[in-house]
């Protein structure tokens, strides 16, 4: 009688020509950073995993940013501006629905902000800061900040001095 083994062995299949490039249609204008990214992926010849090594993160990250499940947090900005050679978080139109940050992540767009709150939350992007971290420079709560950003609720006219201030330096 012959033994069970419970054993896989996992080759590497470099030597072999990948088929999948042909099995997957790519975009040939993306216009979400999930085709931005699988172009780019499927230009260079790579797979998922070894991107994935590329930019840091797991492949079932890189998967769900591909088909557009969610959305990359400023933490990975960097990488994937030097991936794609361009940074895509300054495009307003990439993304989804099913983001994993605010709604202003591509805030930085040619419409220029209108009201405080917007020109707050522009300012905050810009800086690369979350909320919680912005709240505390200011002296705020999360809440107050996110009020203020949202035009929920307006600052005071004493803080609004502050604010302006604090929006109109240059950051350093």
């Amino acid at each position: 009688m012959l033994s069970f083994c419970d054993r896989t062995i996992t080759v590497a299949r470099k030597h072999i020509a990948p088929v999948w490039p042909r099995s997957f249609p790519i975009a040939k204008e993306p216009t979400t950073l999930g085709q931005h990214l699988k172009k780019k992926r499927f230009l260079s010849g790579i797979r998922q995993r070894e991107a994935a090594v590329k930019l840091g993160v797991s492949a079932r990250t890189l998967s769900l940013w591909e088909c557009d499940r969610i959305y990359p947090a400023w933490a990975f900005q960097p990488r994937l501006a030097a991936y794609l050679g361009y940074d895509p978080f300054t495009e307003p139109m990439l993304g989804s629905p099913k983001r994993n940050e605010t709604s202003c992540v591509a805030f930085l767009s040619k419409d220029a902000p209108v009201t405080l709150g917007q020109k707050l939350m522009q300012h905050r992007l810009k800086l690369r800061k979350t909320r919680k971290q912005m709240a505390s420079e200011l002296g705020v709560s999360v809440k107050t900040l996110w009020g203020w950003e949202t035009d929920r609720w307006l600052p005071t006219a004493r803080v609004v001095q502050n604010l302006v201030f604090y929006v109109v330096t240059p950051p350093t």
